[in-house]
């Protein structure tokens, strides 16, 4: 492997992205739903084959393709949400390409820095319509908002404007009305301060920052990676890959798409919230958001038959049964597509944390362990990362999954 990069042994974090939050361009995007650099690096170590190619079908905010990308690792991936996709080419491919030209980048960017510090006018912009989404802001931080991305669509060089919007979507939910706990919603009055709606001094923050990690660590990302499809369950890829290390989207109700609504919209890959269940519909069925008229489940899979019979007559909600069985059957699909982009003998590494609804447990990490050994997945190593509580005290694992193909 072509680079040697340090971990710090906090397994239990290594599950989340925590570590992240220090990690050069890792950093440069929150992305609470994902995993740490730390988490891929041990499993890049663990590895019982030599990998050169890697496909993340869950790309999120890009961890394990960038981790491949500074390993010398090819790396190719899907993601439903464009712009977590967005974020991932550019904290990979924008960056690997701004090290060629350092000083132009740096340059331009400081120069935005400047100009944002310098007489930035937004005054004329208040009030102005946001389709719907001025509500989850403050109208002065909105016209700022607006202003900062102006300023960076009249910019000249390609690289700095696709770093420059990753920077200022790293700002969106910071300086509006709401906050992320879990879910994103509305903040509690007291859950927010008076700087935290400091547009001016936020973004600028995070420009310091990504212009340091563009001068020190952009030499470290030695190679590409390749966005295949939004959809898992249809990409092709150009040859078999050697690898998967991959978290999907857990079977807990989250909705990854709604999230992240407020960036959607700053960059441009929604125009209203109503654009927002069609792609939140497009994924894996992982929450009851995604039960719709839209999505058929043709038939409910042996595999998980038992749990949906004990959750009808219980379940808080009519769509929760429907939405398990729908999770399953859709990675079941994920599974096979898998199976035939994989070369024989090629790792697969599933990151999973089982769930409960109205107090039956839902033993995630076993059923699809099932489903993979149909499709050709032998289970060699699992491990418990961490434990945690549900609501109704119900003991839930975070586990790492470790299978080897075999055609």
């Amino acid at each position: 492997m072509a680079t040697t990069i340090t971990t710090k042994n906090n397994r239990g974090l290594s599950g989340t992205f925590a570590l992240n939050k220090t990690e050069p361009i890792h950093r440069w995007y929150k992305y609470d739903e994902g995993y740490s650099s730390e988490f891929i690096v041990n499993e890049f170590e663990k590895l019982p084959i030599e990998a050169q190619t890697l496909f993340e079908p869950f790309g999120g905010s890009g961890t394990t393709p960038l981790v491949a990308s500074q390993f010398g690792i090819q790396s190719f991936f899907s993601e439903i949400n464009p712009f977590m996709a967005f974020v991932t080419e550019t904290k990979i491919n924008s960056v690997r390409a701004s090290h060629q030209r350092i000083d132009q980048v740096v340059g331009v960017l400081s120069s935005l820095k400047e100009n944002v510090l310098g007489n930035l006018e937004f005054e004329p912009l208040i009030g102005d319509s946001y389709d719907g989404f001025e509500k989850y802001y403050q109208p002065e931080v909105l016209a700022k908002l607006m202003a900062i991305k102006k300023l960076i669509l009249s910019l000249n060089e390609p690289l700095s404007i696709n770093i420059s919007k990753v920077a200022l979507a790293s700002i969106a939910v910071k300086v509006s009305n709401m906050v992320k706990r879990g879910d994103l919603r509305y903040a509690k009055e007291n859950e927010k301060k008076q700087e935290d709606f400091d547009v001016l001094f936020h973004f600028v923050s995070k420009l310091d920052e990504i212009i340091y990690d563009i001068e020190n660590h952009s030499g470290s990302v030695q190679s590409d990676t390749s966005f295949i499809h939004s959809d898992a369950r249809q990409a092709f890829l150009p040859h078999e890959v050697d690898c998967v290390i991959t978290s999907p989207p857990y079977l807990n109700g989250t909705n990854y798409i709604r999230n992240t609504k407020l960036e959607l919209k700053l960059l441009d890959f929604v125009k209203t919230e109503k654009c927002l269940p069609n792609l939140h519909s497009g994924g894996i069925m992982a929450g009851i958001n995604s039960v719709s008229k839209r999505r058929n489940i043709p038939n409910i899979l042996d595999e998980v038959k038992g749990y949906v019979e004990q959750l009808e007559p219980v379940a808080y909600d009519k769509r929760i049964p429907i939405m398990v069985a729908g999770y399953f059957y859709d990675m079941d699909i994920v599974f096979n597509k898998l199976k035939q982009i994989m070369c024989n003998d090629g790792v697969f590494v599933l990151d999973i944390g089982d769930s409960q609804f109205a107090g039956v447990h839902i033993p995630t990490d076993t059923i699809l362990s099932q489903l993979a050994m149909n499709h050709g997945f032998r289970l060699y190593d699992e491990e418990i990362l961490r434990t945690r509580r549900s609501k109704n005290q119900m003991i839930l694992s975070q586990k790492v999954l470790r299978y080897q193909l075999r055609k």
